[in-house]
């Protein structure tokens, strides 16, 4: 069976912050990261992070936002031009 963690958080010199226990590597990242309340963290450390789009669902807090995402495309959302520029910062 494989392990994985959630990914550490560090300031922006890349000093460890929190860095969860090993999970099962069948765990989904939004599971993980609501069991090691990944958000609380940041919050606490005052800290806002970028993700990746498996996550887009962690953080609906608009006025509270610490986990910045990409834009999800589906077959009745195509993405703007602004979206997809986005998308490429981020990925950037």
């Amino acid at each position: 069976m494989t392990a994985r963690t959630s990914p550490p958080l560090t300031d922006e010199r890349g000093r460890l912050l929190w860095i969860s226990a090993a999970r099962s590597g069948r765990t989904h990242d939004n599971i993980a990261a609501r069991r090691d309340h990944v958000l609380a963290h940041l919050r606490a450390a005052g800290l806002q992070a970028m993700a990746d789009l498996g996550l887009r669902a962690l953080d609906n807090d608009v006025l509270d936002l610490v986990a910045v995402t990409g834009f999800h495309a589906s077959h009745t959302h195509k993405l703007t031009p602004g979206e997809k520029t986005a998308n490429r910062a981020l990925a950037a």
